[in-house]
């Protein structure tokens, strides 16, 4: 007998390339079986999932989510299972002089899973721009902090902003490469300096250090330091980087996505791996709003479905050395599974400059099962259709 059963969904799991009407039954906290007609009566509850998607649990690579210590960090539950998404990972709001809170008093609470990019600035985002002087860079500190939290610890993080960067350049993103090797970590590198003090070209001069697995931030952002050469052109290193497996996420936010840029990358061939919303208080009630709109706003840029289902499930899941246990459907994964409706009308849909584009498809949380637990989704605010 299973603990619950999801009925006459479109089951879409891209690592097993799956895209049929199926059903899901669970055990625990665990995935027991996903076949076609299983009998309603060999489950204690059903979940009826008709005219749905069902998904593996949705994973956002990128979001800030040090409730309460950084300024504009959200609850990991409201990026996360109010949104219909399952695993968080949270982009360097923390370092190691900021860390312990988040396994002591952020996480405790939350039903979402929470992994972590510990930021090379000691003190993390706060305040920003941050990393002013070498004296804020203590290497011995963060391996002592990555060596206690290694199950929880994902990366490294730079953002290249901010008077050191603009000062020593590639040299801070040698340091980074240095303390997360030393632990078999990617680096996460931010790209974008909307304050203009690093000059642009250090994009160009450092994306031939990123290695496989690392991840570059903000493929598609306007500001200097962007992917793109004055002609409209894409770097050769930004293609070079993907073609190697550097992942390239897109981690939207507020100031993050010119769909001007990303429809010359995506024209020349540039494709997220990743699907990230860069969520904080400044960005959740528009223009990012959470990573189902940010899915809806890339297939309105000329993404289908399954593609963003993938950079939003399996892609990140592999991004975070999570892929055993999370990112996919098959007998027991998880039970992290998102219920979406895809609903059709029209939506007029904002970057970071406001420019629009027209999406024609929006995606909803309708359910989120995480560890076996059905939860209501509750989005704080969600785009409104054009009349």
């Amino acid at each position: 007998m299973y603990d619950l059963l999801i009925k006459g969904g479109r089951v879409i799991d891209p690592a097993q390339n799956i895209d049929d009407k199926l059903d899901i039954a669970i055990n625990g906290d665990k995935i027991a079986a996903v076949a076609k007609d299983i009998p309603p009566t060999e489950s204690k509850k059903i979940i009826d999932a008709s005219g749905k998607i069902v998904t593996p649990g949705l994973i956002d690579l990128h979001c800030h989510v040090f409730d309460s210590i950084h300024k504009i960090s959200v609850e990991p539950d409201i990026a996360g299972v109010r949104q219909g998404v399952t695993t968080v990972g949270d982009g360097g709001s923390a370092g190691e002089a900021t860390f312990a809170a988040f396994p002591k008093y952020v996480i405790p609470p939350a039903k979402t899973r929470v992994f972590c990019f510990i930021h090379l600035c000691s003190f993390g985002l706060i305040p920003e721009p941050e990393l002013r002087d070498w004296d804020e860079v203590k290497l011995e500190a963060i391996a002592e902090t990555i060596e206690s939290h290694r199950s929880l610890i994902k990366g490294v993080k730079l953002r290249l902003v901010g008077n050191l960067v603009a000062r020593e350049g590639i040299k801070v993103v040698e340091v980074l490469q240095k303390i997360a090797k030393k632990f078999g970590l990617p680096i996460m590198v931010h790209i974008g300096d909307m304050d203009r003090q690093v000059p642009p070209s250090l994009t160009q001069e450092f994306l031939p250090l990123m290695e496989p697995g690392d991840i570059l931030s903000h493929i598609y952002t306007g500001n200097p330091g962007n992917p793109l050469r004055p002609d409209g052109t894409v770097l050769p290193e930004m293609r070079a980087a993907m073609e190697r497996g550097v992942i390239m996420d897109t981690a939207i936010g507020r100031n993050n996505l010119n769909f001007e840029v990303a429809k010359k990358s995506l024209a020349q061939g540039i494709l997220p791996t990743t699907l990230s919303t860069d969520l904080t208080h400044r960005s959740l009630t528009g223009p990012t709003y959470s990573l189902p709109v940010t899915m809806a706003k890339f297939m309105a840029l000329g993404l289908d479905l399954k593609q963003v289902i993938q950079m939003t499930t399996i892609n990140p899941a592999r991004a975070l050395k999570e892929d055993g246990r999370i990112g996919s459907l098959k007998p027991g994964m998880e039970a992290d599974i998102s219920i979406l409706e895809l609903s059709s009308g029209k939506w007029k849909l904002e970057d970071a400059l406001r420019q629009t584009v027209e999406a024609t498809q929006m995606l909803t949380p309708s359910l989120t099962i995480k560890a076996g637990e059905p939860i209501s989704p509750q989005p704080v605010a969600q785009p409104e259709p054009m009349s």
